[in-house]
């Protein structure tokens, strides 16, 4: 664990290349979202997305989110909003890249999400887990659940590993 804290800041339009780089560290190339999927998703939801910086400054790790509702599952590649009356924080992709991994990266942007969840008094956190990431996700306090017919579709567009998951804090 690095001794150096991990600066987490609102993500900007300028940050999308350096999440291209770091989502290519990530991801099976097939689950590489494009930069103007990024971009509009920032446009759209822009106040529930987050990077981390490396020591130098760089974008290294990040963790795009928007506020949805219970069973929903964006699919890979399409855009996103905001739910009108949302119940949970919807974290689509965390993406942690070769500079911070092991540093704590992943858990301060989680942290910062579940921030926002409570400081908006949503009933918790909903994601899909990939990428044998499952454990993780587990470790953090997120629990399998079941979809409707709509939401294993949605589902059925990430790798063979994806889970469905939630998290209901006792705030």
């Amino acid at each position: 664990m690095s001794t150096r804290p991990i600066l987490i800041r609102p993500m900007q339009a300028d940050d999308v290349p350096a999440m291209l780089a770091v989502q290519a560290q990530c991801y099976p190339p097939h689950m590489n979202e494009p930069a103007d999927v990024l971009l509009a998703r920032w446009q759209a939801c822009g106040d529930t997305a987050w990077v981390a910086c490396d020591a130098q400054g760089q974008v290294a790790a990040y963790l795009v989110a928007y506020r949805s509702v219970w069973g929903k599952v964006s699919p890979l590649g399409q855009a996103f909003a905001h739910a009108a009356q949302p119940e949970v924080l919807y974290l689509h992709d965390l993406a942690i890249g070769q500079a911070l991994r092991g540093q704590g990266a992943a858990q301060a942007l989680v942290a910062a999400a579940r921030q926002l969840a409570q400081a908006q008094a949503l009933q918790g956190s909903t994601l899909v887990s990939v990428n044998g990431s499952l454990a993780f996700w587990q470790r953090l306090g997120w629990q399998v659940m079941s979809l409707e017919a709509a939401g294993q579709r949605a589902l059925a567009t990430y790798a063979d590993d994806a889970v469905y998951m939630g998290w209901r804090p006792t705030w």
